[in-house]
């Protein structure tokens, strides 16, 4: 059904952008470069890379489901008239990679991050083994495979905007070292503990437990809406409470059934984690931003493995 639904869609995309692309041509005429992004962090990088020389606007509204949510018409040949899509697709975005595909015939160049496989391999030198059948898609939430993700983007950057090379690269340069601090911060905080485990509603943490040797034991799976069994459900709980686990980490969006089920049965304390996809109106009112949400994230971490 999800196949047909995203298939009308896209026969509707392409009839849409193909009646209003001749608008296109005279918004791609100025000199500094129009950039649509999915994910907050994709936008995140290319405001810090890009700065003065690029217009940046997400597709994504405020506080939106980044796997479920679809734009209207006008957003869609809004997006036609960049010069480039930045998403991350990876099978997290069904729009993107729907819009994507309806503009593959577009004056507009289509960037995939999800296309990058080394974004998401394991670390060589972690010998930790997890099982990766299913690919993982928040590259972002590990700061090494952020810059990683943010390099690629400084390539794209240069490609379309050579005479800006030197500013993209100092740029990036900067945000570089703002990474590698963030990942030392996270480093210096996690490594040393003796309790590693941390209970969440959905494992979407498998890049801190190689990076940083924190174990996650999710309630649900990649996706929030893979739900447990009953059997899994019991082996949790009693898995949760041999460990004296004494917190149940939700994403920033609220608490899922499931997972308040298993908070009431440990009688465990709820902490939130900020999953980044979007960024919500309270985090634009405060002016957060990839660093600093991050860092909260480590302030909650560190009191789970307390």
């Amino acid at each position: 059904m999800r196949r047909t639904h995203y298939a009308f869609i896209l026969i509707t995309i392409i009839g849409i952008i193909a009646s209003g692309c001749s608008s296109s041509s005279d918004s791609k005429n100025n000199n500094d470069l129009t950039l649509y992004t999915s994910i907050y962090p994709i936008q995140y990088a290319v405001e810090r890379i890009g700065s003065e020389t690029v217009n940046i606007k997400s597709i994504y509204p405020p506080g939106v489901d980044a796997h479920t949510y679809e734009p209207t018409s006008k957003e869609m040949t809004t997006i036609a008239d960049g010069n480039a899509f930045i998403y991350l697709g990876a099978g997290m975005e069904g729009f993107a990679e729907t819009a994507a595909s309806a503009l593959d015939s577009q004056d507009i160049r289509l960037i995939e991050i999800g296309s990058q496989e080394e974004l998401f391999h394991q670390d060589a030198n972690n010998n930790t083994e997890h099982d990766h059948s299913d690919r993982n898609p928040h590259i972002w939430l590990d700061p090494k495979r952020m810059l990683k993700m943010s390099s690629y983007i400084k390539g794209k950057l240069i490609e379309m905007d050579p005479e800006n090379k030197q500013a993209y690269t100092k740029n990036f340069n900067d945000l570089k070292e703002d990474l590698l601090a963030l990942d030392k911060r996270f480093e210096e905080t996690l490594q040393p503990k003796v309790k590693k485990e941390i209970l969440v509603s959905h494992a979407a943490y498998g890049y801190w437990e190689e990076r940083y040797d924190i174990e996650q034991i999710a309630i649900s799976g990649l996706s929030s809406s893979d739900e447990p069994s009953q059997k899994e459900l019991t082996e949790i709980i009693d898995l949760a409470e041999e460990k004296k686990l004494n917190y149940v980490i939700f994403e920033q969006s609220g608490s899922d059934k499931v997972s308040k089920i298993i908070q009431d049965q440990i009688g465990a304390e709820a902490l939130y984690i900020h999953n980044l996809s979007v960024l919500n109106e309270e985090d634009i009112e405060n002016e957060a931003d990839y660093l600093s949400l991050m860092n909260k994230n480590l302030e909650v971490l560190d009191k789970a493995t307390n």
